[in-house]
């Protein structure tokens, strides 16, 4: 990751973030370093078991596949952060300005359509004060179950790199045999802004998308065909119970602006824009949508956000067609 630092007075005059370190912050807090450098696919790879995990695999054998997942091998314990954390606790201190953890249990809707149970939440946070003013505030750490899906669990990782001023967030569910629904943030802790400055998110729930603020939108597995016909693509980002198909109906006009655009240049004598400048522009404009929170709120992200870029795709596409027109006339 790019860190920004502050070195000395001509570097804190010109550069408007300034991010020091945090090397007071006790290990105990800091969480599990896994996180930092975690790569997605690898880990959903090492986390699942293979259906005769129980049948054919010796004890020995269990053991090395399980310690093949970091989440089995970390020393980060979420229980003894909850109990270690008391209803203000802090962990960083320079000055006025303040790190401090808090705990909290809540209900959140179940985001399963056929269950009307809640989810039982358990989570902590860490707030930025400032003059014993709450600035911004992050969800680090959580478990959430629900009693009618005792085969399922959600759980957060984080890591604290207190040397870079840096925060990794790592949401997954849980089952017995596999994990799914991978949600990765990274922070910058802006102590001139005060505020928990998000730099990338990361979603991956059988379909991938990587978000680097401000500005770009990527998706991983872009060159894989489409499951959808052609008509169905043109429309189906407007459908906000199928997300997969919101993704790949944004390849398709993706595709397509790519395509038109190429088409303008080769017309144009001197071509003005590239299709880098546009994507800067679209995603600028739909990446101030705010990021989920909760695992309940990723299906109604993903398609707010996918809607939104492929409209302004559309509008893109509208604007080259009727300038090929004018050149062609």
């Amino acid at each position: 990751m790019k860190v920004s630092y502050c070195i000395g007075l001509l570097l804190f005059i010109n550069t408007p973030l300034c991010y020091s370190q945090l090397s007071t912050i006790d290990k105990k807090y800091t969480g599990a370093s896994f996180v930092k450098e975690v790569n997605v696919d690898e880990l959903i790879n090492k986390c699942y078991s293979h259906e005769d995990f129980w049948e054919k695999l010796s004890n020995q054998q269990r053991e090395i596949d399980r310690n093949r997942c970091p989440l089995n091998t970390t020393e980060f314990d979420f229980n003894r952060l909850y109990d270690l954390i008391d209803k203000r606790t802090v962990i960083y201190r320079d000055g006025d300005l303040e790190l401090v953890m808090d705990r909290k249990k809540s209900k959140i809707p179940s985001n399963k359509p056929n269950y009307s149970l809640e989810d039982i939440v358990y989570e902590v946070n860490l707030s930025l004060v400032y003059k014993q003013q709450i600035r911004d505030t992050i969800t680090l750490a959580s478990y959430a179950y629900n009693s009618h899906q005792a085969f399922y669990l959600h759980s957060k990782y984080y890591y604290i790199d207190s040397n870079n001023s840096d925060v990794y967030t790592l949401s997954l569910n849980e089952y017995s045999r596999h994990i799914e629904s991978v949600k990765y943030k990274y922070y910058q802790i802006d102590k001139e802004n005060l505020q928990f400055k998000l730099k990338e998110f990361l979603f991956d729930d059988g379909y991938k998308y990587r978000i680097i603020y401000p500005d770009q939108f990527e998706v991983p597995d872009k060159s894989e065909p489409s499951n959808f016909e052609t008509d169905k693509l043109r429309t189906c980002y407007q459908d906000e119970y199928n997300t997969t198909c919101n993704i790949e109906s944004y390849n398709y006009y993706h595709d397509l602006l790519v395509k038109k655009l190429a088409l303008l240049q080769a017309k144009e004598n001197e071509p003005k824009d590239s299709i880098e400048v546009i994507d800067k522009q679209i995603n600028k404009a739909c990446l101030m949508i705010p990021p989920p929170v909760y695992h309940n709120e990723a299906t109604t992200f993903t398609h707010k956000i996918t809607r939104c870029l492929t409209e302004q795709i559309k509008q893109q596409i509208e604007k080259i067609d009727n300038k090929l027109n004018q050149v062609e006339n």
